[in-house]
């Protein structure tokens, strides 16, 4: 899940009155190829450009971890300080523990990559009965099952909604499939909460439960959770950030206490100092060392080879080929994977409201990266990643920081040429009157929309916080105007009618074509009752 938080020029003053860097003990060891003052300074540099509030970052080399830090608050305004234990939300970095879950379980046996969904899950129903037939556990996993981008997000976010898992099983068969079965790459999440399921058929287990007992526990990952945190952990979760009036400020406070939907596809919360050992895992190819110093392997070699093999291949943008001299991208089973300098990458991003999190591993180099972040800010996490890898790949030095923004004015002057607000005029009385009424969608349910105090409004029944406000802009098309601002993800409504006028049924899009695309308007087809 993305989500567009406003730019900020250099340097941000916004938060550097409100925010103490508190730095964290270090490890002993030193970084190989960039030094700890280096790391400091960046950090602070970031947050101060970004405005973000905390931050924890390491690097481990082999089986060493050479540096781990917090900085920063877990909250803006309040005394405590990012720490090695804070816990932050991994969001999309979750994916590869759900697909580690499943390496466990083709270890043992129990499945086979291969294997097709409907023999785990008999309910389990795509639109086309022979893609439902052969679809395999790989399919849910690789992001090219023919589902469009971010297709079914809106049954899990914005939270909270009332969508269970069951519900998003049943509303995957009313998903259009419009880009083609394994053709091309298209990035989604409600197949990894399907995958999540699948662990639970398997197993017997949550999964929440399972990826806890199976994956953290053996490695000592105390400070790290896929279900509710327990209440003793709740002092170090780092709040969410955004902005909001020019302000920034908590956006959805979190408070850890339920188990999530959309677990499987980005709910894990976990620390700095859990992530080194999840790290030092997989530059480990699968094998750990217990506390008590004997050597175990967690994943086979071959199923962990497995993961990091790519499936799916994706374009490579202009910028992977200007900053890194990349050549081929990839998606692998829960992680990505590309060319920087010659040396192979393996990766993954994770990005939910207010939180961001980047972990990276080059296998020739046994070296692994990862930064947290309680501010979604895509181009903060990125100038702290290539500062830390490009040290690594003997790149010349350079301005990560100036680089990104340099990228980001020319990609948002490219977005203001393309877009424009439209044109809305106030909703009359006799306008409404049409279009009010009942509406239902095979998926997300149903919306209501009403005159209520001179206003149309648009509700959701299930999802508490879509909910807003329609202008008119001409004929049967209107805007959506959400009373939560913080969505950034304002939609075209179109009604649709009968040759003779009558309203059929609703169709949105999102008005900005670079809107968050977890906000999945294109795929609802709405009925008027």
């Amino acid at each position: 899940m993305m989500h567009n938080l406003k730019l900020l020029t250099r340097p941000a003053v916004a938060l550097a009155a409100a925010v103490s860097l508190g730095l964290s003990a270090t490890a002993q060891a030193e970084p190989s190829k960039i030094s700890s003052d280096k790391l400091n300074s960046t950090v602070q540099e970031v947050m101060s450009v970004y405005a973000v509030p905390g931050m924890a970052i390491a690097i481990v080399e082999g089986d060493q971890v050479v540096f781990e830090k917090g900085y920063g608050v877990q909250e803006i305004g309040e005394p405590r300080q990012v720490s090695q234990r804070t816990l932050f939300k991994i969001a999309s970095v979750t994916k590869n523990f759900t697909t580690a879950a499943l390496a466990l379980l083709v270890d043992q046996g129990k499945i086979s990559w291969d294997d097709p969904v409907i023999d785990y899950i008999p309910e389990f129903r795509v639109q086309d009965p022979w893609i439902t037939r052969n679809f395999t556990v790989r399919d849910l996993l690789i992001h090219k099952s023919g589902l469009n981008l971010g297709a079914g997000d809106l049954m899990f976010w914005p939270t909270p909604n009332d969508f269970t898992r069951k519900d998003i099983l049943h509303g995957l068969q009313y998903l259009p499939m419009t880009g083609g079965f394994r053709t091309q790459y298209a990035y989604d999440n409600i197949l990894y909460v399907i995958a999540g399921e699948l662990t639970e058929r398997v197993t017997g287990q949550r999964w929440e439960t399972f990826v806890e007992e199976n994956l953290m526990r053996p490695l000592g990952m105390e400070y790290c959770f896929a279900g509710p945190v327990p209440e003793a952990y709740k002092q170090y979760l780092a709040q969410p950030h955004g902005f909001l009036d020019e302000q920034p400020t908590v956006v959805r406070r979190d408070f850890a206490a339920d188990y999530l939907t959309s677990a499987p596809a980005g709910g894990i919360r976990c620390s700095i100092q859990a992530m080194t050992k999840w790290m030092k895992m997989h530059i480990a190819r699968g094998a750990y060392t217990t506390a008590e110093g004997e050597q175990k392997q967690l994943i086979s070699a071959r199923q962990h080879a497995e993961m990091w093999s790519p499936q799916t291949i994706m374009n490579v943008g202009s910028r992977a080929s200007d900053w890194d001299n990349t050549h081929f991208a990839a998606y692998g089973l829960g992680w990505r994977m590309h060319d920087v300098d010659g040396l192979l990458r393996v990766h993954h991003t994770g990005t939910l409201h207010g939180m961001n999190a980047y972990l990276s591993f080059f296998p020739e180099l046994n070296v692994g990266f990862m930064v947290l972040m309680n501010r979604a800010h895509s181009d903060a996490r990125t100038a702290m990643m290539q500062t830390m890898i490009k040290a690594y790949t003997d790149s010349p030095d350079r301005d990560w920081i100036m680089a990104v923004q340099k990228w980001r004015e020319q990609a948002s002057a490219s977005r203001q040429a393309a877009f424009s607000e439209p044109e809305t005029h106030p909703v009359t009385a006799a306008v409404a009157e049409r279009v009010t009424g009942e509406y239902v969608d095979p998926w997300f349910g149903k919306v209501t929309v009403s005159w209520q105090d001179g206003e149309l409004r648009w509700r959701s029944h299930r999802s508490e916080r879509m909910v807003g406000e329609l202008f008119h802009i001409k004929g049967d098309t209107f805007a959506a105007r959400w009373d939560d601002r913080t969505h950034h993800a304002d939609a075209y409504v179109r009604f649709t009618t009968t040759m003779q006028g009558d309203i059929l049924g609703m169709q949105l899009a999102p008005i900005d074509p670079a809107a968050d695309w977890s906000f999945d308007f294109e795929d609802l087809n709405f009925t008027k009752q």
